[in-house]
């Protein structure tokens, strides 16, 4: 995940890239239903792969009385994230690996939600199951994981699609905010991103498969669109 170590990258993709992200506001809609639904009240929620804090900041909103753990290995996304925060009192911003079980040594109290926003695609497909493993572990029973995640296609058809609707939001913003690129350059740009050669996608049913495995219950994919998808599952 080096390529998160770049301030450059970090800033294009919090400036334009996550900015022009095809229906950002009904996914986020679609996690605090999850919340609302699996859970009576969040006490403790934890954030893997905080970047710069949208999805925490998000769920504080709501439960302004929860307590945060935003854990992000980028220094620049934890820095965006504590000046995303500063009006929040009731949280804490750590610099953590995912790429290891260390971040579970930042965990004193168990949580009733875990979320994760675009983060654990990158890390490799064994880490991936370990790192499912390691949150049924830590969540409270009854504790929900909600993954809103970047996730492969089955085909090159699907791929296409994707990569279309993620050029033509971006250049809708980019209109509407009076600037000119065209399509042409603006696919370029998406297609030879350097942060892209560290996606390691998988497809959501596979993703699914394994929480159940896990012994999560209730797990489905709760929204997909192309490579966008929010899977979650709850610890019974």
């Amino acid at each position: 995940m080096n390529a998160w170590k770049n301030p450059s990258i970090v800033d294009n993709f919090l400036t334009k890239t996550r900015e022009a992200r095809p229906f950002q506001t009904e996914q986020h809609d679609i996690l605090l239903r999850l919340i609302s639904k699996s859970q009576s009240n969040v006490n403790k929620f934890i954030d893997l792969g905080c970047g710069d804090g949208i999805l925490a900041n998000i769920i504080l909103t709501e439960y302004p009385n929860a307590n945060g753990l935003l854990l992000d290995y980028s220094p620049s996304m934890i820095y965006a994230a504590k000046d995303r925060m500063t009006h929040f009192k009731n949280q804490k911003i750590i610099q953590s690996d995912l790429s290891n079980s260390n971040w579970q040594d930042t965990v004193i109290n168990k949580p009733e939600v875990v979320v994760s926003g675009y983060a654990i695609h990158h890390l490799k497909n064994g880490r991936k199951y370990e790192l499912f493993e390691e949150i049924f572990k830590i969540l409270k029973t009854g504790g929900i994981f909600i993954n809103m995640e970047h996730v492969a296609s089955t085909s090159k058809f699907g791929n296409s699609l994707f990569n279309e609707l993620t050029v033509d939001t971006q250049h809708a913003k980019l209109e509407k905010d009076g600037k000119n690129q065209s399509k042409t350059e603006l696919m370029e740009e998406h297609l030879n991103r350097p942060d892209q050669l560290e996606n390691i996608l998988l497809p959501v049913t596979t993703q699914c498969d394994w929480l159940k495995e896990i012994g999560f219950i209730d797990v489905d994919c709760f929204f997909k669109c192309f490579e966008f998808a929010i899977y979650a599952g709850i610890k019974e």
